[in-house]
């Protein structure tokens, strides 16, 4: 049916996204679309979803003629996730209940490598 959601708001957008970490080269819209499991979206939706992430800076945009036209994401899935993280903290009412919240529901192994990381005992790896 015409104007029926096929999926929740977000979910096409995070689908492409990790499409794109997950791939060692730029991509077509096509080459996007293929990868799809399940409801595959329209070409015109895809494009649409494409240009939106472009908007916003996550997704970069190269080619020079539409056929040729090849996207990548803007930063690796771990520059994502800490800049959303880092949104989220920036806009709580109060930034260190927030921070508490968010240390409470940590696992013992997460609260572990960010004890290590603050007093300098891990390097940074970078994917």
């Amino acid at each position: 049916m015409a104007g029926e959601r096929t999926r929740e708001r977000g979910e096409l957008e995070g689908e492409v996204m990790r499409i794109l970490w997950g791939a060692s080269e730029p991509l077509s819209a096509r080459d996007i679309q293929a990868v799809f499991t399940g409801h595959v979206p329209a070409y015109t939706t895809l494009m649409t979803a494409l240009e939106r992430l472009q908007k916003k800076g996550d997704v970069v945009r190269s080619g020079d003629s539409p056929r040729k036209v090849r996207f990548h994401a803007a930063r690796s899935g771990d520059e994502h996730v800490g800049r959303s993280m880092m949104t989220a903290l920036d806009g709580a009412g109060d930034r260190q209940a927030a921070l508490l919240q968010f240390a409470g529901n940590l696992a013992e192994e997460d609260l572990d490598l960010l004890r290590s990381a603050l007093t300098g005992k891990t390097s940074r790896k970078r994917r």
